[in-house]
């Protein structure tokens, strides 16, 4: 699921207000610092701006919520044994695919990531990517017609062998586990040849540098991994890509409407009313469109009014406080994954398909392509994100 409410919001618009309050030569010393979510300051500052929100309510969009099925080039799968949280989504880059002249950029297949380390204090780590790589329509080249050879060296059980160009499946056939060669049991009539699915090991790339709350589109390229949170060393997760777009999730989603309220405190009365007619200006006039985009709408905002607080009785001295609350609509979505759409392999040996050609009512079921490829279908619902930075909520 993916949801902005009390603690992103806050944590927007505090980043907001102080990088809007970090231009101004008068402010940014005394200031940046006391924009904060609470009144939590070692010593009562010259002045602040506290953000907090003050309530919400639900806007449903429909009964189930339901929006719609998404196709992807890219879904997320879990690893057998392996909780597999550290990344929250995955979707399409669209600039790389893009600059690819529209064809997805990374070859299909099954993408392992495992953290090998992670910071705490500074939220860095470095993961491993281990490439299973699907092959699919490869022409076989021939030696004869009994013999061929393959481009790669394939995964134990992952072959399947088609008649060309009538497509039969051929089962009588045996691949040597120390090379890409494969022998046909059966000779192939004259005029014949043969194609060939299959996956195989590729090259692992590593270690690759990552930090959490961000997201990376370099380690599979066409591929955004956005890491969360709930990192841990030793931890496994699976991306499956595809040659072409299949469904992979379904999303459930509808809007938030939440109240935030923004108090400015100040021992001068003009910084104070200077202060708070500078923020609701930015915050209404130009914070409201660049949230739009994602998904954040500003809906009203209201001033109210100024109150005064004794700082020192003694010398009559005061603080000046100000308020002014936003009403703003936000996105909450749901992606629920539909499981692997993968074609089924063979994980026997050439002894049993030789037993199967024989008594084919006791042939092996090939039904065991995921736990083949030591991955299973994840039910848990991923979280997307819209903002630069993914800021998800826990």
């Amino acid at each position: 699921m993916y949801y902005v409410l009390s603690h992103a919001l806050t944590r927007r618009f505090i980043g907001e207000l102080r990088r809007f309050w970090s231009y101004h030569p008068r402010y940014r010393d005394d200031l940046v610092d006391n924009i904060q979510g609470k009144y939590s300051f070692e010593e009562r500052p010259q002045h602040g701006i506290i953000v907090k929100t003050s309530g919400g309510s639900m806007i449903k969009m429909a009964a189930d919520n339901f929006i719609g099925t998404i196709h992807s080039h890219a879904y997320l799968s879990k690893v057998e044994r392996y909780p597999g949280m550290f990344i929250e989504w995955t979707r399409e880059d669209a600039v790389a695919i893009q600059n690819n002249g529209g064809r997805f950029p990374s070859p299909p297949g099954v993408y392992y990531i495992e953290i090998t380390a992670y910071n705490e204090n500074d939220s860095t780590g470095e993961f491993y990517l281990d490439r299973l790589i699907t092959v699919r329509d490869e022409s076989v080249s021939l030696v004869g017609n009994q013999e061929g050879t393959l481009q790669h060296k394939p995964l134990n059980g992952t072959v399947s062998l088609y008649e060309t160009p009538s497509g039969i499946r051929l089962h009588n056939f045996t691949v040597d586990p120390n090379s890409n060669a494969v022998t046909l049991i059966k000779p192939l009539e004259n005029g014949m040849g043969l194609s060939a699915d299959y996956r195989y090991p590729a090259d692992s790339l590593g270690p690759i540098p990552f930090k959490s709350m961000r997201a990376n589109n370099t380690a599979i390229p066409g591929v955004v991994l956005a890491f969360g949170r709930q990192v841990e060393v030793g931890d496994r997760l699976a991306v499956v890509v595809t040659n072409r777009r299949e469904p992979a999730y379904q999303e459930f989603g509808g809007r938030w409407q939440i109240n935030m309220d923004f108090d400015i405190i100040s021992r001068d009365v003009h910084t104070q009313r200077e202060i708070i007619d500078r923020t609701m200006t930015y915050v209404f006039g130009t914070l409201r469109p660049r949230l739009s985009s994602e998904g954040i709408e500003i809906m009203d905002l209201s001033f109210g009014g100024e109150v005064e607080e004794v700082y020192d009785e003694t010398g009559d001295d005061y603080y000046y406080n100000a308020n002014f609350s936003v009403t703003l609509e936000t996105e909450w979505s749901i992606h629920v994954p539909l499981g692997p759409m993968m074609r089924s392999v063979s994980p026997i040996s050439s002894e049993d398909m030789m037993k199967a050609e024989a008594d084919p009512d006791n042939a092996p079921n090939e039904s065991l392509t995921m736990r083949s490829l030591g991955i299973s279908r994840s039910l848990d619902p991923f979280i997307p994100g819209r903002n630069a930075t993914y800021e998800v909520i826990k």
